[in-house]
């Protein structure tokens, strides 16, 4: 994580009250409520929990794909076991370049009762609606809408749901180190941890895309288009802002164009209440609509990118975004006590300094600047009660 129908058929006893709060055309909503409702309890790897999990993913990557491993049938061709744990990975083949492959993905697993922080007494589930009962729903989209435009794109594209990420990215590191589909002919890698979720009241219109520049301009550019203007401005930040804590990092070190979506920790991270009240749905389709954009693109060009070594670890272009993020955060600053209050305004006064004094002065103490403070900031934003920010104060 950045630190800066059978739905319920099929005896998941998943309460039909809970599905349909906030039912649309998606299927987003029907994915979290059902993955972050209390029958999955977590949704730990190796439980019960893990199991509907798996159960509930197979149902619906069965409705627009097929499964990954060739070599199994049924539902076990859905299916990467590996040390502890089961990867979830579906296929939809692609009409003019079937064996090159764009991976879409994000972990599904969580946190077994008792095993995140309660900051409200008698709740010991660990829901994880937010992360990643979210990154999971914006996962099933896309290949819900690749259905809907007829069912294949150009490269095949492959569908994977994560476990045990929580435990240290240790599903997607079995993939790349066991791939099923070969990584030299994979053109690059998209994900999806901790979505529709709002750091602070100011900063609902915030989310962050990280990572684009390991596949150069052209990946830059596949991900800014997909951003576009409008009404979700998601930032474009260097993968380092990801602090290495997601299952990005893993198609990075084997070198694959890779972006990273998240809206980052803040303070109902890890803890009981990140339920389906406070999940942002405005939110989330917005950034599913993104992911399919940049899927799409990804499976479409006939210029796939190409991983791109040695970039900067953090640029100008950092500290423009990030002085954007603080200015935008400003007016709910006493949200924080000290001394993180003046830590941030520290910082923000060092991030309008180093964007005034333009591009060509940016140093390495610039660079220093900007990762200090964007660390203390992720810190600083975990503080306070769990709330989702979904209504003006």
């Amino acid at each position: 994580m950045l630190t800066m129908g059978l739905g319920v058929s099929g005896g998941l006893g998943v309460s039909g009250a809970v599905l349909g709060r906030h039912r649309d055309a998606t299927g987003l909503a029907q994915d979290v409520e059902t993955l972050a409702s209390d029958a999955f309890q977590g949704r730990d790897n190796g439980t019960p929990g893990s199991l509907l999990a798996q159960n509930y993913l197979i149902s619906q990557l069965k409705t627009f794909s097929v499964g990954l491993d060739a070599t199994r049938s049924g539902d076990d061709a859905f299916k990467q076991p590996f040390a502890g744990g089961v990867n979830v990975v579906g296929l939809i083949r692609g009409k003019r370049l079937p064996n090159e492959y764009v991976v879409v993905g994000a972990h599904y697993d969580h946190f077994a009762p008792g095993g995140c922080w309660a900051k409200v007494p008698g709740d010991d589930i660990c829901n994880g609606a937010t992360d990643n009962a979210a990154g999971v729903a914006a996962v099933l989209s896309v290949g819900r809408q690749i259905r809907r435009e007829g069912g294949a794109l150009g490269r095949s594209v492959i569908l994977a749901l994560w476990d045990r990420e929580e435990d240290g990215l240790l599903g997607s590191a079995y993939y790349v180190n066991h791939p099923i589909a070969p990584l030299e002919n994979t053109v690059g890698y998209v994900n999806f941890d901790i979505q529709g979720a709002n750091l602070l009241p100011s900063l609902r219109k915030i989310s962050f895309a990280l990572g684009a520049e390991t596949g150069g301009a052209e990946l830059q550019s596949i991900v800014k288009h997909a951003i576009g203007g409008g009404p979700l401005q998601t930032q474009r930040l260097s993968s380092i802002f990801g602090q290495g804590r997601s299952d990005y990092v893993n198609f990075i070190g084997k070198h694959i164009p890779t972006v990273f979506f998240s809206d980052a920790t803040g303070p109902c991270y890890h803890t009981t209440q990140d339920e389906v009240d406070i999940v942002d749905f405005g939110k989330l389709r917005q950034q599913a609509a993104i992911a399919f954009a940049v899927t799409r693109r990804l499976a479409q060009t006939s210029h796939a990118p190409t991983f791109v070594a040695g970039t900067p670890v953090a640029t100008f272009e950092d500290a423009a975004a990030l002085a954007r993020v603080t200015n935008a955060g400003l007016p709910d600053l006493d949200r924080f006590p000290e001394p993180q209050r003046s830590q941030l305004l520290k910082w923000r006064s060092d991030l309008i300094a180093i964007v005034a004094a333009g591009p060509a002065q940016f140093d390495d103490a610039d660079v220093g600047t900007v990762l200090a403070g964007a660390a203390a900031a992720v810190n600083a934003l975990t503080l306070g009660d769990c709330d989702g920010f979904l209504t003006k104060p």
